[in-house]
C-alpha cells in the first residue's frame, strides 16, 4: 500500500506495496505494458490468510507510487482452478494479454497450467482453459509457470518435486501458447555441483534471467521449499546452451540472493532500463480472524544486474531500483542519537564505518559507508554498496547504534530522514472505478 493509508490493527506497513485489505503473497504477472508497470500478486480478498487464492492487481508510473485496481481474477467454481489461481506470468499480446499460472482443483493441490486472455487495459479476464497437465511419476508436484524464447521458439520452466523428494526445473514447448508439449526435467537438485542452493523437496518459482552478450550466460533464481518450511532464494548461474534447438542448462555456482529471514518467491521481468526489474514477497504468517486485517507485502522494486566480484558465470546480485532510490520522497536529515529504536518509515544512509543495526531476536547488522536501510513498520530492507540484499519482518522494532569518535566527510556516521508518506498517495484513487463490459473470449 503507498500514499500513507492504514488499515485496522499494529504494523501496517506505509510505502511497501500492499493490499488495502486481505492476504499478499507471490508477486505474479509483472509486465512493462503501455507505459506503466503492472503487477498482479496471490491475493485473498476476503481474509488474511493463505486461502481462495485469486489475483490482486497493481500498477505504477514510477514504481514508487501505486494505484490499486479490482481483483483481477479468482477461482472458477467447478473450473480447473477451483482451489485457487496460483503464480504465473503475464505475455502482452496484440490487443491484450495473456495470464498463463498454476490452477489447483482441489486440496490435493493437483495443478495444471491455466491460461486466460485478458484486454489491453489488463482489467477484463475469460474464464480459464488449461493448457499443460502435471506429467506423470516421477514429477510429484508441479508449478509456477515461467515463460521465455530460446532460438525464436517459446519455452516454459516450472518449478518441480520428484517422488524421491529431489527438487527439480521441468521444461515444456510452449510454442502453442494453448497446447504445451512436455520435454522433460530440465534440471535436478541432486546434482553435486547444486550441493550449495541448501535443502528444498520443491524448488519453486523458477526464473531465468538472460544476461546480456549472446553468451548464453544466465542466471536461474529458485526459491527453495522445504518440506513445508519456505526458506532462502538462490540465483544458480551457468549458461543456456542449444542442445538440437532444445534449450539446456549448465550450472557453473550457486549464490544465495537475499540474506535476510523474510523474502521468498520473487519475478523477474523486463523493461526499458538495463537488466530485469524484480519484486519478492516478504512473508508473513495468516492472522487470526480477530487480528489485523491484511497479511503480505512486497518489496521494494529491485533489479537484477551482474555481480561483478561473483566467483562464477552468471552470478547476479539485487539493488534497490535507481527510481526508487531517487523517487521516494524524504523529510530533512533529523538528528542522530547514539541508540535510538527505528519505530517510523525511515531511510537510514550510512556515510562510514561504526553504525550498526541491532534487534532483540534477530542477528545484528554491521552497516559499511554506502549501505542503504529501509524501515517500513514492521518490514526493514538492507542494501549493502557490495553484496547480497537482507529483507526481514518482525513485530519488534530495530534500533540504530552509532560507535561516538568515528564520522564520514560531513562529520556524521549516518544520516537518518523519514520517509514522507503524505506525498505517496498516486494522483488518482481508483479503489472505486467501476469495471464494465463482458471479459474477453
Amino acid at each position: 500500500m503507498t500514499g500513507g493509508e492504514r488499515t485496522t490493527g499494529p504494523a501496517g506497513t506505509a510505502y511497501h506495496l500492499r493490499p488495502r485489505s486481505g492476504w499478499l503473497n507471490d508477486p505474479n504477472g509483472m509486465v512493462f505494458h503501455q507505459g506503466p508497470w503492472h503487477v498482479f500478486y496471490q491475493h485473498n480478498p476476503q481474509a488474511a490468510r493463505h486461502d481462495r487464492i485469486a489475483w490482486g492487481h497493481a500498477s505504477s508510473e514510477d514504481l514508487v507510487r501505486w494505484e490499486h485496481h479490482p481483483v483481477a481474477f479468482g477461482p472458477t467454481e467447478g473450473g480447473p482452478d477451483a482451489f485457487g489461481c496460483w503464480s504465473g506470468v503475464l505475455l502482452p499480446t496484440p490487443g491484450g494479454a495473456v495470464a498463463l499460472y498454476t490452477g489447483v482443483v482441489d486440496e490435493s493441490q493437483v495443478s495444471t497450467v491455466c491460461l486466460r486472455r485478458g484486454d489491453e487495459e489488463l482489467v477484463r479476464w475469460s474464464g480459464p482453459r488449461v493448457v499443460a497437465a502435471q506429467p506423470g511419476p516421477p514429477v510429484r508436484v508441479m508449478r509456477d509457470p515461467f515463460v521465455w524464447q530460446h532460438a525464436g521458439r517459446r519455452w516454459a520452466l516450472l518449478g518441480a518435486g520428484l517422488a524421491d523428494g529431489t527438487p527439480a526445473v521441468l521444461l515444456y514447448d510452449a510454442e502453442d501458447l494453448a497446447d504445451w508439449r512436455y520435454a522433460g526435467v530440465w534440471l535436478r537438485g541432486d546434482r553435486a555441483d547444486l550441493a550449495a542452493a541448501g535443502p528444498a523437496d520443491v524448488w519453486e518459482c523458477p526464473q531465468l534471467v538472460l544476461l546480456d552478450g549472446g553468451t548464453g550466460e544466465a542466471s536461474l533464481v529458485l526459491s527453495l521449499h522445504d518440506r513445508g518450511r519456505l526458506t532462502q532464494v538462490v540465483g544458480v548461474g551457468g549458461h543456456v546452451v542449444d542442445d538440437d534447438g532444445t534449450p539446456r542448462f549448465e550450472p557453473s555456482g550457486v549464490a544465495v540472493l537475499d540474506v535476510g529471514t523474510s523474502f521468498y518467491a520473487p519475478q523477474v521481468a523486463p523493461d526499458p532500463d538495463p537488466g530485469a526489474w524484480l519484486l519478492g514477497w516478504v512473508r508473513e504468517e495468516d492472522r487470526p480472524a480477530d487480528g489485523p486485517d491484511h497479511a503480505g507485502c512486497l518489496t521494494l522494486p529491485r533489479r537484477v544486474v551482474p555481480d561483478d566480484h561473483g566467483a562464477h558465470a552468471g552470478a547476479v546480485r539485487l539493488v534497490l531500483d535507481p527510481r526508487v532510490a531517487a523517487g521516494l520522497p524524504l523529510g530533512p536529515p533529523e538528528e542522530v542519537t547514539a541508540h535510538q529504536e527505528l519505530d517510523r518509515p525511515l531511510r537510514v544512509e550510512a556515510l562510514a564505518e561504526g553504525a550498526r543495526l541491532t534487534h532483540a531476536e534477530l542477528p545484528k547488522v554491521p552497516l559499511a559507508a554506502g549501505d542503504l536501510v529501509l524501515v517500513d513498520a514492521d518490514v526493514l530492507e538492507v542494501y549493502p554498496a557490495q553484496g547480497p540484499p537482507t529483507t526481514h519482518r518482525h513485530p519488534r522494532p530495530w534500533a540504530l547504534t552509532v560507535r561516538p569518535g568515528r564520522a564520514g566527510p560531513a562529520g556524521q556516521v549516518v544520516e537518518v530522514r523519514a520517509v514522507d508518506v503524505s506525498r505517496l498517495r498516486p494522483p488518482t484513487t481508483p479503489a472505486d472505478r467501476q469495471v464494465r463490459g463482458a471479459p474477453p473470449r
